[in-house]
């Protein structure tokens, strides 16, 4: 995935309002990331961070969900609770 597809997503998010409603964000893990010939100059993190940090939400990052060989189901639409800190995050299903 190109980093510039991951400001498109969260822009896309952020000019339609969806990161207003939102109680926190889960990121899934992110592999082979490229940047462009001219390089974007932030990491996907970093990307995500910069767009949501208004908001104040809560982000889980490296959750094992995508296009990875460990991919964990997420549920759709259930209310889950997360927990956030610089050492380790949960994410508990309601």
């Amino acid at each position: 995935e190109y980093l510039y597809h991951v400001v498109r997503m969260m822009m896309n998010l952020k000019r339609n309002g969806c990161l207003e409603s939102i109680k926190g964000i889960v990121v899934g893990s992110m592999t082979k990331m490229k940047d462009n010939d001219i390089p974007w100059g932030k990491n996907a993190m970093e990307i995500i961070e910069d767009v949501t940090k208004k908001y104040n939400i809560p982000i889980m990052y490296n959750f094992p969900a995508g296009h990875i060989q460990d991919n964990r189901a997420l549920i759709l639409g259930n209310n889950v609770t997360i927990n956030v800190s610089d050492k380790s995050s949960t994410l508990v299903f309601e």
